[in-house]
């Protein structure tokens, strides 16, 4: 396969592909490149115009977005820098994060499918059908896992005194 084709063809696609999840200009590059890097690896096993290359592309990058998310953890799901300095006084911010706080702790109680459908419906704004195609769910199983997920958070939030893990 002609890799250096299939970048200029493709690597845009790729790119915006990978921002739209991860919502952050730096990671999709490094991922999109990741991308590329996996597919030319894995390339000697398939000819040309025997695969999809957009398909297969886009299946890496979707692999690689969720061993992200299992590498990161869910603490890392809210990062406090960005919001803090766009919250005047002392008080806003230990509100802030104690709020983190009970948000970390109700999404550590979630599983795998949980935390992946909360974080792309809730946390990056993927539509219920983006979130289908990306984790390869169908749209009703996505519906589902959310709504289970957030029943789950729900009532660990309400268990919880505030300010203290349980």
């Amino acid at each position: 396969m002609n890799w250096e084709l299939i970048w200029r063809e493709h690597g845009r696609e790729i790119f915006a592909y990978v921002y739209t999840r991860v919502r952050n200009k730096e990671e999709a590059e490094d991922l999109t490149q990741e991308v590329f890097v996996k597919a030319i690896r894995s390339g000697e096993r398939y000819q040309e115009g025997s695969v999809n290359v957009v398909a297969l592309l886009k299946t890496i990058a979707k692999n690689l977005i969720i061993d992200k998310w299992r590498t990161k953890g869910a603490a890392q799901t809210f990062p406090l820098s960005e919001e803090v300095g766009n919250h005047a006084g002392n008080e806003n911010v230990e509100k802030l994060i104690e709020e983190k706080d009970e948000i970390n702790r109700a999404l550590s109680i979630l599983n795998e499918d949980q935390l992946k459908v909360v974080t792309c419906r809730l946390i990056q704004g993927l539509s219920v059908k983006e979130t289908a195609a990306l984790l390869g769910k169908n749209e009703s199983t996505v519906k589902v896992i959310q709504f289970r997920a957030i029943e789950k958070m729900k009532n660990k939030l309400h268990q919880m005194p505030a300010g203290r893990d349980q």
